[in-house]
């Protein structure tokens, strides 16, 4: 059986957020400790390198940074002694930035017009039965846009909904803390990048790419006392890096690079290591890991 690197985001039952309930997430914990090899992800990278993998390895990985990766997801990780790595986008854990998408969902839980009228997408409802649907069609617009046409649109959407956005993330979008990232590392827990702004990386110029690798591994390493070995790329799609993201992420110092979507992990390419994202169906979960390994096309940049 293939290696299996597991994907989570965040840990909580907020409403209107995007996350895995903590009861549901120790039910895939303990699954795992009861049914797998769960190794650090750099265990699982130096074993793929020497092509000494085991059957049955897993690594567990969390993106982003949100508080409630150390009130929820940490103290079951512990409780089952299962090692973790969290990619922490700097900037966020800093206040300096919002994630996009918390961004977004702020706007429409806040927003005192609940109904209105945007290009392009013409009427629009944040009622709580167009909830979804609303946040998957603005999702899927943001996803197209630069940074900055993106930041333009979300701003041009809390002004027309009369939604004043605070200038640091809140409630329930807090970041995890530096001082808390100090006391789960002293446990065990390893720090990896999610750079510090979290953009598309293949839609910068190369100075931009080398600042969001190189800052955020210097301010881990400020901040932390130790290198971050692996670089989580925001997005996560094939089409979302290129060579030159490769390339500076080697330079930078990252050992290897982690994708966003179900794609083959080989010793060929380090910087594109494939995972799996979950969610809260248990049998869904469990077939997800237990499938047969099935050969695939690899895609390698030229």
């Amino acid at each position: 059986m293939r290696p299996q690197v597991i994907m989570y985001h965040r840990i909580t039952e907020a409403a209107y957020t995007t996350g895995l309930p903590p009861a549901e997430f120790e039910k895939q914990i303990s699954y795992l400790a009861n049914h797998f090899r769960v190794v650090s992800i750099e265990t699982l990278v130096r074993e793929l390198r020497t092509d000494s993998l085991q059957p049955y390895t897993v690594a567990v990985t969390f993106d982003d940074g949100h508080r409630d990766f150390y009130d929820y997801a940490w103290p079951i990780l512990k409780k089952y002694n299962l090692p973790a790595s969290l990619y922490v986008t700097t900037g966020f854990v800093n206040g300096d930035v919002w994630l996009w998408p918390d961004r977004l969902k702020y706007v429409m839980i806040n927003s005192a017009i609940k109904q209105f009228t945007i290009a392009p997408l013409g009427v629009l409802s944040f009622e709580a039965d167009k909830f979804s649907s609303s946040w998957n069609l603005l999702g899927d617009y943001c996803l197209t846009l630069t940074s900055e046409l993106r930041e333009s649109f979300i701003n041009k959407l809390a002004q027309i909904t009369e939604c004043e956005v605070p200038l640091q993330p809140a409630v329930p979008f807090l970041p995890v803390t530096w001082s808390q990232l100090k006391e789960m590392v002293a446990d065990g827990l390893d720090v990896g990048s999610h750079t510090v702004t979290h953009p598309i990386l293949s839609g910068l110029n190369h100075q931009t790419i080398t600042e969001e690798l190189a800052n955020s591994a210097q301010i881990i390493n400020r901040e932390l006392g130790y290198s971050a070995k692996g670089i989580c790329y925001p997005n996560g799609r094939l089409c979302d890096i290129n060579d030159d993201v490769i390339q500076c992420a080697e330079q930078c110092g990252y050992s290897y690079g982690l994708l966003a979507r179900n794609y083959p992990i080989t010793s060929k390419n380090q910087y594109l290591i494939g995972r799996l994202a979950t969610n809260a169906d248990f049998n869904y979960f469990k077939w997800l890991l237990n499938r047969h390994s099935t050969e695939q096309q690899q895609h390698y940049f030229n």
